[in-house]
């Protein structure tokens, strides 16, 4: 198969600090001082790229630049980089050039290199008299030349692969790098870390005793700069899931010159192709080793001895890493004669000791080469003595090694045997949050249960399904789940089909919350039918939290009462913690933060004494935002400190980066996103909310797609980015309107209904609000007095975009009725918009009163961009006042706090239009006059009163002055008085002397005109 498609990596990937570290030393060097850098990491890690990428800085920055390399042959070959030195300046320079550069080292290099007779042609060779003072002689001219063309222009010389160098080659490198410190030279060498022999090894000590070299290690790439990696070679076509780039990262290691190899090779085999313009994988499951890969492992086999190589097969079947025990019993060797064969494959670099009784394989690519190398008849009879092995080990215990008699046995085609360990092994990793594994147990126990000629069962595919849905892949878990009510049906397992109904629920509300209800609804009816409590307790929590969603909170709070109760009962730990998060979540959405907050609390303890990850994340994450956030800022925000630490959100990202749960990923960061813009840290929220944006579309994640764009939307609006405001917060309103989530319809709605009014579009936001006010009617039911004053989350973002449309309209009445309405006291977004409100109907104290109660709870709760435009809003009605002073302080401030988040930002454009919305709403002060800027210079004398000092300076008394000056004495004496007030002064010598330091002694002054 001809493949067009190039798998070269165009862009340096992950390298950006190791780059800055090299460039540093390049600018180093072209001020003086020079130096030498040593470049290392091992075969394929991109060496050679990251020095590519020196040489192009390099020339920007005016170096000349020589090139030289070393080659596996050239240790019999003595200077043979010098060689090369010479003839890249004389290729890309001139001959002539060259030759006279060179000049002082002629005669050495004419001897050394006959063949560069062309560049010398009256250079004679040097008779070879002592072979220790030709060497120094080359030194020392070779030195000097370089040293000389240091003097005309700065120079790179870089030398690759000097693990490769002869002896002579590294002498005269560590005698140049002891030489150029002072000189515009760097030295940049790269080297293999894996295969550094004895000499290279001596040459790094020496460098580091004579401190003339620092060295930058290259490191393997990460996932993430894997996976920015294919972006980058196969652009925004790339469609590959996070499955496919961790399987990926692991066999490759992060390695980038095996993952181009690795691409190479699944293109060749059809298991990357472009479809409908889109770039998709298949699993990596048969691994396709690049030919380099086999190539490499078949030279270091060759020089193995034939029962090492034996050693080493059987090794590469048992796994990556391996037990010594297990390796003994496999091959019934000796200890003694086993150390020696292993030893043996430690000397050819195919295997790294990690404990006395542990090795493994130096890369995942070396071990699949070699298990390439096998029959598959081979492979299967050594996985079946391994399986044997470790059952006649471990014995009774052998849940230890659940995951490796799984692998092995499925291996061996014992299907039995491979789908007993698979479903334990399964189990396992689920409890272990470690999904990815997981999903790979319950696949290999479906088809195995298959080869028996059995159909799966319900349990495992919902297994499987679960799997699929923590690791964010919607179709298949759909796939499983639905297989699996089919199976239960069939079977008439109830409890089969209620745990498959109680799947799909969940699976669903990320979708679709009607369908997800329906599900959910059908149950809680299978678990009634059954008679089981703790089933029926898990249904009566996604009902309630179904009415959750649909902003019914009141209406889904009896049901959770109802399941802790039966949890309670039960003394069902894991059941209670999870009820009581509920609960919290319907007291969160029901807008009773102090409340939730204290339920959030227990739900973290309960979390955290079982050992739930996934769990604890969830809950650490909703509770800082019940705190101090924009999403529980249209309500009375919590009075815990505890929850305004964004430490809190900063933990939960964390575990649910560890546990690989991708929607989880999505969900905390777009949570720790609001958090910090409500305290203006927008650099690192927009960071946040553009990652959690990225995977939640990874995955195909409806809800958490909403909810980022939601919090995108809303610091674009409090940046006054119009523009993009509108943009994400129509994309979040139309997602929450797919979804039927009354919850995020409101929470979506209000802000895209600020923003268009704000944008001067207020029928469209008007139209918006009635929109939602028809699909969405009030959550509380006929008569609920209580629901009707404590309105849920939702209702208040709505009330709060009422207010704001009303001012925008010029409805200050309205905009008052809209926040009573909602009881939004307590809430400073509120207090700003009331403040704003009582000003326009022109209650003066009444407005200050609300804004400095807004004032003080911003304050409370960190909220700096509230800060800043409440400040703004008090100096509008100074203004209105006309109390300009005061005005003037309040622009001030609020400029000054503004100027403090925009220190943080980062982003030019936003930055731009941030300062613009601040100089609209707290204008800058208007410039000042000649007069003020020269009053200002002179310690706020006026004119006259420096006149005045200027002739107290030449030693003039009043009746001189007032002559002088054409003014009465005793105007004189008042200009003295005043000037001795505003400096702070007691006598006229002090003036005096002030006068002369201010250059105003000794001026021409005419009568009626100051000093200049």
């Amino acid at each position: 198969m001809v493949v067009e498609q190039s798998v070269v990596c165009p862009a340096l990937v992950g390298r950006d600090a190791s780059l800055t570290g090299g460039v540093h030393a390049l600018e180093r060097a072209h001020a003086g001082h020079g130096s030498t850098l040593l470049v290392s990491g091992e075969a394929g890690i991109g060496k050679s790229r990251f020095v590519r990428a020196m040489v192009e800085r390099a020339r920007t920055l005016g170096f000349l630049t020589l090139e030289g390399a070393c080659f596996e042959a050239d240790r019999a070959h003595p200077y043979a980089p010098v060689l090369d030195l010479v003839r890249v300046l004389s290729a890309t320079a001139s001959p002539a050039l060259a030759g006279h550069h060179f000049a002082p080292a002629s005669a050495e290099l004419v001897t050394l290199f006959p063949e560069l007779r062309s560049i010398f042609p009256e250079t004679p060779p040097r008779p070879t008299l002592d072979p220790e003072e030709d060497r120094r002689r080359l030194f020392h001219s070779f030195t000097e030349a370089v040293l000389a063309l240091g003097v005309v222009q700065p120079v790179l010389l870089l030398i690759e692969d000097v693990h490769w160098s002869d002896d002579a080659t590294l002498d005269l490198l560590l005698h140049l790098a002891r030489r150029i410190s002072t000189a515009r030279i760097a030295l940049v060498l790269t080297f293999r870390s894996d295969e550094v022999g004895p000499r290279l090894t001596r040459l790094l000590a020496d460098f580091d005793r004579a401190r003339c070299a620092s060295e930058i290690g290259l490191r393997p790439l990460r996932a993430a700069e894997v996976s920015a990696m294919l972006q980058s070679i196969f652009g925004p076509e790339a469609a590959f899931g996070p499955r496919f780039v961790d399987a990926l990262h692991n066999l490759t290691e992060g390695n980038p010159f095996f993952v181009e190899e690795m691409l190479k090779a699944l293109l060749v085999a059809g298991d990357i192709a472009r479809a409908d313009g889109v770039w998709r994988a298949r699993p990596l499951e048969n691994v396709r080793v690049p030919r380099t890969a086999t190539e490499a492992v078949g030279r270091r086999l060759a020089d193995l001895s034939p029962e090492a190589g034996r050693v080493a097969s059987i090794a590469a079947v048992a796994g990556r890493r391996f037990d010594f025990a297990l390796l003994q019993a496999l091959t019934g060797h000796s200890e003694a004669e086993l150390l020696v064969l292993v030893k043996e494959l430690v000397d050819a670099q195919l295997v790294v000791e990690e404990s006395a009784d542990r090795f493994a394989f130096r890369h995942a690519l070396t071990r699949e080469a070699m298990r390439a190398r096998l029959l598959a008849r081979e492979c299967v009879a050594l996985h079946r003595a391994i399986a044997t092995a470790l059952e006649q080990r471990y014995g009774a215990d052998a849940h230890d090694v659940d995951d490796a008699l799984a692998y092995h046995t499925f291996e061996a085609a014992a299907w039995e045997s491979a789908r007993h360990y698979a479903l334990r092994a399964g189990a396992r990793a689920l409890t272990l949050s470690a999904p990815r594994e997981a999903l790979q147990h319950f696949t290999r126990a479906v088809l195995a249960t298959e080869h028996t000629g059995a159909r799966p069962e319900a349990a495992l595919l919902v297994a499987r399904g679960r799997a699929h849905e923590t690791l964010g892949a919607f179709p298949e878990a759909n796939d499983d789940f639905t297989a699996a009510l089919a199976a239960a049906h069939e079977s008439n397992d109830q409890r089969a089909e209620w745990a498959a109904l109680h799947a799909l629920g969940m699976l669903w509300a990320a979708r679709d919350y009607e369908r997800a209800g329906r599900y959910r609804r059908d149950a809680l009816d299978v678990a009634r039918a059954i008679g089981d409590p703790p089933l029926i307790a898990h249904s009566l929590n996604r009902v309630g939290n179904w009415y959750v969603n649909r902003e019914e909170p009141r209406a889904g709070i009896p049901s959770h009462d109802e399941a802790l109760a039966i949890f309670e009962r039960a003394a069902d730990r894991r059941g209670v913690a999870e009820t009581v998060d509920l609960l919290a979540m319907a007291h969160h959405i029901a807008g009773a933060q102090d409340a939730a907050v204290q339920l959030y609390e227990r739900s973290v303890d309960l979390f955290a004494a079982l050992g739930d990850r996934r769990g604890l994340a969830n809950a650490l994450a909703v509770l800082a935002v019940c705190g101090p956030s924009h999403h529980a800022s249209a309500g009375p925000v919590a009075a815990s400190v505890h929850t305004a630490d964004t430490l809190t959100s900063e933990r939960a990202v964390r575990l649910t980066t560890e546990i690989g749960w991708r929607a989880g990923e999505a969900f905390t960061r777009y949570l720790l996103a609001d958090c910090l813009a409500w305290r203006g840290e927008y650099g690192r929220a927009i960071h946040l909310a553009r990652e959690s944006l990225a995977i939640a579309q990874e995955i195909e994640h409806l809800e958490w797609q909403c909810g980022a764009r939601c919090v995108a939307g809303v610091m674009a609006l409090e940046l006054f980015d119009l523009g993009d405001a509108v943009a994400q917060l129509a994309a979040a309103h139309g997602i929450a309107l797919r979804l039927g989530s009354a919850t995020w319809i409101r929470w979506t709605g209000g802000p895209y209904a600020i923003a268009l009014a704000r944008g001067g579009r207020t029928d469209a936001a008007a139209a918006v609000l009635d929109a939602i006010g028809r699909a969405v009617p009030h959550s509380a039911p006929a008569g609920d007095a209580a629901a009707h004053t404590h309105r849920t989350l939702g209702e208040r973002v709505l009330a709060v975009a009422r207010a704001e449309l009303a001012l925008a309209t010029g409805l200050p009445a309205d905009a008052l009725e809209a926040l009573s309405d909602a009881d939004t006291r307590g809430t400073p977004r509120a207090g700003l918009l009331r403040g704003q409100a009582l000003a326009m109907l022109e209650r003066w104290s009444d407005a200050t009163a609300a804004l400095r109660t807004a004032y003080d709870d911003a304050r409370h709760h960190g909220a700096r961009p509230l800060l800043w435009r409440i400040e703004a809003a008090q100096g509008a009605i100074h203004l209105g006042q006309r109390r300009r002073l005061e005005a003037r302080r309040s622009f001030d401030a609020a400029r000054s706090t503004a100027a403090d988040i925009l220190s943080g930002l980062g982003e030019p454009a936003l930055e731009a239009a941030f300062q613009a919305g601040v100089d609209a709403a707290a204008p800058p002060p208007p410039a000042r006059t000649a007069n003020q800027v020269a009053k200002a210079a002179h310690g706020g004398l006026t004119r006259r009163e420096c006149d005045t000092a200027a002739l107290i300076a030449e030693g003039k008394p009043n009746r001189a002055i007032a002559r002088q000056l054409g003014i009465g004495e005793r105007t004189v004496e008042g200009y003295v008085a005043s000037t001795l007030a505003k400096l702070g002064f007691s006598s006229r010598a002090q003036i005096a002397v002030w006068a002369a330091a201010q250059g105003l002694a000794g001026t021409k002054t005419p009568a009626g005109r100051p000093p200049r």
